[in-house]
């Protein structure tokens, strides 16, 4: 495959967010976003003023909102939901209950926005935002031939604070396999270089993920090198494969933060566990960053790449929709080592135990078990 007509890595923090806001500021006929979390603060404002300006010239804008993550919106960042102005009783207690365990109070009065407003009643806009769809992608779509996919929501926190990332294709057949792909019209296929590892609970199933096995069959295949960049772990089917790819002597780098905003202790109790099972052997690396690691990311042996929305728990497979690419593309996967190794250096080393807390860690999976009631 031709360099140019690969993907390419795009980045974190404000350098993606402008990537994002710039492309739909350019849209003529068309936007497409799937977003988790949308904050109504600056970054979601800003993004909100794009989609209305490209509505306003003509495009026709689509924006697949979650009403699950407005949960996380109440109870994180500055607390406030770009669409989801109504706290109901069931979210309102959800937040509550995260705030209480992890930490984070919850607000529950959510301020009026005239551009949120503006944006919901424009006659070429369509949000889709009432329902629970389960939807953890994180896409955008420019005029059905520019793609941006990976880990960054809609928010301040993301732009200016955490470490995500994201990567961008160019091709109208892209955007038409990722879209044939979301709808179960085909299956995964390696051979074409470039594909889309998926979940969709329309599409699949229920209690199944194809992803799953093909994201776990991408670890096992690791013969020299894993390198991974995770915001969420605790499935112990990630935990034992990527055990099994150090017992094979492949060099293992996990990056993540030293305390996640959730699932803080069972991230760490992961990582204790892959150090302790493997003995710590010198080409195991475990790298934490004193910020939010929100990214997710796996790069094989130089050359294989997965990276998108999901994570390695038990939500992101057969519980939520996520979006992965798969690209096996070496120049693409080294770019990609090359960002996390520049991420990795404002972090620590672990050389001894990481301690984690067994009672909040065993909360932490309690509520993930909870989340996870309804697939996996």
């Amino acid at each position: 495959m031709p360099d140019d007509a690969g993907p390419r890595v795009v980045g974190t923090g404000e350098v993606a967010f402008q990537r994002i806001v710039e492309r739909i500021r350019s849209a003529t006929r068309s936007v497409d976003i799937r977003a988790f979390l949308w904050r109504d603060d600056d970054a979601g404002n800003l993004l909100g003023e794009a989609v209305l300006a490209a509505a306003e010239r003509g495009a026709k804008v689509t924006i697949h909102k979650d009403r699950i993550a407005a949960v996380y919106e109440y109870a994180g960042g500055n607390k406030q939901s770009f669409f989801h102005k109504r706290v109901d009783p069931i979210r309102g207690v959800q937040a509550w209950f995260l705030g209480a365990v992890f930490k984070a109070k919850g607000s529950f009065k959510q301020k009026p926005n005239p551009l949120a407003a503006a944006v919901l009643d424009h006659p070429n806009i369509t949000v889709e935002h009432q329902r629970k769809r389960f939807d953890h992608s994180k896409v955008y779509v420019v005029d059905d031939e520019w793609m941006c996919l990976g880990s960054m929501g809609i928010g301040d926190n993301h732009r200016h604070d955490w470490v995500d990332l994201m990567v961008e294709l160019d091709g109208a057949e892209h955007v038409g396999r990722l879209r044939q792909r979301m709808a179960g019209d085909d299956e995964f296929d390696p051979s074409r270089g470039l594909d889309f590892l998926v979940h969709s609970r329309e599409a699949h199933r229920p209690k199944t993920c194809p992803m799953l096995t093909h994201r776990l069959a991408l670890i096992e295949s690791a013969k020299v090198a894993l390198t991974v960049e995770m915001a969420y772990l605790g499935d112990v089917r990630f935990s034992r494969a990527l055990l099994r790819a150090i017992e094979r002597g492949v060099a293992v780098t996990l990056v993540t933060a030293a305390r996640a905003d959730v699932l803080g202790n069972s991230n760490r109790a992961t990582c204790e566990f892959l150090r302790k099972k493997s003995g710590a052997p010198d080409h195991l690396q475990i790298v934490v960053l004193p910020r939010m690691v929100h990214s997710k990311a796996v790069v094989i042996d130089h050359r294989w790449v997965d990276i998108g929305s999901a994570n390695f728990t038990r939500l992101s497979h057969g519980v939520y929709d996520e979006i992965n690419l798969y690209a096996d593309h070496a120049p693409f996967a080294l770019a990609l080592e090359d960002e996390i190794a520049r991420h990795a250096e404002e972090g620590e080393l672990i050389a001894g135990k990481l301690a984690s807390k067994p009672v909040r860690t065993s909360i932490e999976r309690a509520v993930v078990a909870f989340q996870s009631r309804r697939g996996g």
